[in-house]
C-alpha cells in the first residue's frame, strides 16, 4: 500500500511536469515522459481503445478495464497534466507575455527550458540501441532528419490571432493536431497553436473561466477542442505504440532529432524587442541553462534505478 502510494505521489508530480512543459510554445510534454521513464507505458495505456475494451465496457468489466487501461496510473497523470496545465499557462502567460509584447523574464524562462531540453536529447540518445552499422546509420539520418523538420516548424510565421471562438470544425481539428503534436517529444502542440493563431484564444479560456469572463461560444470551443484532443490522442497513439514496440531505436532517434530541432523556438534571445533591464542577462542565461541541465541529468541518475517502466 505504501508503494502504491508513492508511485501515485511520483505518477502526479509527472504529470504537472508534463503539464506545465506543454504550456510552453516550443517544448512538448512527450519529452518529460521520455526522459522521466512513463513514455512508453504511458502510450500503451492511452492506446487500448478498441473492440475488446467496448464489449468489457459493455459487459461492466470493471476490473478488467481497469488493468487494461492502467487506470490507477493513467489517473494520477491525467491529474498532474491538468494542475500542471492549468497552473502554468496563467503563469506562463505573464512570465513570457504575448509574441508582440514578450515580458522581462523570457529570456530567463526560456533559458531554463533550453538548458532542459539539450539535457534530455542526450539522455534520448543513450537510450539509442542500434543493431549493427548500417542500422545506426538510419538512426543518424532519421535523427537528422527529424532535427532539420523540427527546425523548419519552429521557425514559421504565426498566422493572424483568433479574435474570437473559432467554428467547431476548426475547433476539432486544431484540437487532435495540437495533441498529436504534444505526444511527440520534440514537437510542441502549444507551439502549432501559436502558428495557426489560436495559441492565444485557448490559453486565455481557462483564465477568462477563473475571472467569469467565458461566454457560451467560448465554452463550446474549447469543449470540441478538448474531444479533439481526446479523438487525435486515441488515434495517434496506437501508431506511437506500433512504432516503439517494433522499430524502437528508429523512433526514439526521430524522436530525439525533433527535440533537438525544437531548440530554434526556445533560444533566450530570439526577440529583439524584449526590455532588458537587467546587466548580466548573458551569463544569467547561460548559469540557468547549465543549472537546468544538470537537474535533468541528475534527476535521471537518482531516478532511472527504481523506475521499472523505462523505455
Amino acid at each position: 500500500m505504501k508503494l502504491l502510494k508513492i508511485d501515485a505521489i511520483r505518477h502526479f508530480l509527472c504529470g504537472i511536469a508534463m503539464g506545465a512543459a506543454d504550456a510552453v510554445p516550443g517544448i512538448s510534454g512527450g519529452t518529460v515522459a521520455l526522459v522521466l521513464g512513463i513514455y512508453r507505458r504511458l502510450v500503451d495505456a492511452v492506446s487500448q481503445v478498441n473492440v475488446d475494451a467496448v464489449k468489457q465496457l459493455r459487459g461492466r468489466q470493471w476490473k478488467t478495464l481497469a488493468t487494461r487501461f492502467d487506470i490507477w496510473f493513467l489517473l494520477c497523470l491525467l491529474a498532474g497534466i491538468a494542475c500542471g496545465l492549468l497552473t502554468f499557462v496563467v503563469l506562463l502567460h505573464e512570465l513570457i507575455g504575448e509574441a508582440d509584447h514578450p515580458a522581462t523574464t523570457r529570456p530567463f524562462v526560456y533559458a531554463v527550458f533550453y538548458g532542459a531540453i539539450v539535457a534530455s536529447g542526450y539522455l534520448v540518445a543513450k537510450m539509442v540501441q542500434p543493431k549493427g552499422t548500417g542500422h545506426m546509420v538510419l538512426c543518424i539520418c532519421l535523427a537528422i532528419g527529424g532535427a532539420a523538420f523540427a527546425w523548419w516548424l519552429t521557425g514559421l510565421p504565426a498566422l493572424k490571432a483568433f479574435d474570437s471562438a473559432p467554428n467547431p470544425i476548426v475547433s476539432f481539428l486544431l484540437g487532435a493536431i495540437a495533441i498529436c503534436a504534444m505526444i511527440l517529444p520534440g514537437i510542441s502542440g502549444s507551439f502549432l497553436l501559436l502558428v495557426f493563431g489560436a495559441y492565444h484564444y485557448f490559453s486565455g479560456v481557462p483564465k477568462a473561466l477563473l475571472k467569469g469572463h467565458l461566454v457560451w461560444e467560448d465554452l463550446v470551443a474549447f469543449s470540441v477542442f478538448a474531444l479533439g484532443c481526446l479523438v487525435g490522442l486515441l488515434s495517434f497513439s496506437k501508431l506511437l505504440r506500433w512504432m516503439l514496440h517494433h522499430h524502437e531505436a528508429v523512433t526514439l532517434s526521430l524522436m530525439g532529432g525533433f527535440m533537438m530541432g525544437a531548440l530554434r523556438k526556445l533560444w533566450p534571445w530570439q526577440v529583439d524587442n524584449v526590455p532588458s533591464p537587467y546587466a548580466a542577462e548573458v551569463p544569467i542565461c547561460i548559469g540557468l541553462m547549465f543549472a537546468a541541465a544538470v537537474v535533468v541529468v541528475v534527476v535521471d541518475y537518482l531516478a532511472r534505478p527504481n523506475v521499472e517502466e523505462q523505455i
